[in-house]
């Protein structure tokens, strides 16, 4: 989740608290281009490939993670 957290605030302010309950758009604020950009990004540190239209069911830090956490 640490990972998770800190790519994220890569692309947000950085005095945005995360939390894994904090939504993606409305609580981080991150835009259809950032989530992508997210995306990538973890894909790349996780070494997973997750296609991108996934993001778009992901409301939540948490439902973020499952995706690249076992």
């Amino acid at each position: 989740m640490e990972t998770i957290i800190e790519t994220i605030l890569e692309f947000v302010e950085p005095d945005c608290e995360i939390t894994p309950d904090s939504e993606l758009r409305a609580d981080c604020g991150l835009s259809s281009f950032d989530s992508v950009c997210l995306l990538d990004s973890l894909c790349e540190k996780f070494g997973k490939e997750v296609d991108e239209t996934v993001i778009r069911e992901c409301c939540t830090v948490q439902d973020l993670a499952n995706l690249f956490i076992d």
